[in-house]
């Protein structure tokens, strides 16, 4: 009989692993928050505040990336390649699985790859942050980001539209992120278990 996961056996033995070293937690049995979605959909923003509201630790993937290469994300794409950012981000998310009590903002594309959706404590709430690419867009347009530096309106649209599907079919949770940050948070922290 295959049981619906997390039952409550294995919230029992998961509370009796020892406690990882990194996020602050008053219990082992709570998973992490990763926030998922595309570029400019709020990630960042909604993370910081979630994290306040539930006295968690925010972490930002992307900084997380940087720290590990010793290098910004737009000299990783230069020098290495994106094969070896999506190996470093993939490493990354993989050691997320040693952390409790936190909101993790992804990068645009970490849970397009299956192998990082793979990677989460089946206890990790993976919740998608959707807003519309019109929306996404006007936040990012003048930033330094490397695909938004090299390609148009119009390709960046039809990478949204590619990775829409797969953020719906990350996430445990989709919150509309069209509106006010702080709405977006209170609405995921009082969906939470």
């Amino acid at each position: 009989m295959v049981l619906p996961f997390p039952t409550m056996l294995s919230r029992k033995l998961f509370r009796k692993l020892p406690k990882p070293s990194g996020c602050s937690s008053e219990a082992n049995n709570m998973q992490n928050i990763i926030l998922c979605g595309f570029m400019g959909c709020g990630k960042t923003t909604v993370g910081k505040i979630l994290s306040r509201m539930l006295s968690w630790e925010y972490l930002d993937l992307d900084e997380m990336i940087e720290d590990e290469a010793g290098k910004p994300i737009p000299v990783i794409f230069s020098e290495d390649g994106e094969q070896a950012f999506r190996d470093l981000e993939h490493e990354v998310v993989s050691s997320l699985a040693k952390r409790i009590r936190c909101v993790v903002s992804a990068g645009g594309g970490t849970m397009v790859y299956e192998r990082n959706r793979k990677a989460l404590s089946p206890l990790d709430t993976v919740v998608f942050l959707d807003a519309d690419f019109e929306s996404c867009y006007s936040r990012i347009k003048n930033s330094n980001r490397p695909l938004v530096c090299k390609h148009t309106k119009e390709e960046l649209e039809t990478l949204f539209n590619q990775r829409y599907n797969s953020y719906l079919e990350a996430a445990q949770m989709t919150v509309d992120a069209r509106f006010q940050p702080q709405t977006a948070a209170e609405e995921i922290a009082g969906r939470l278990p």
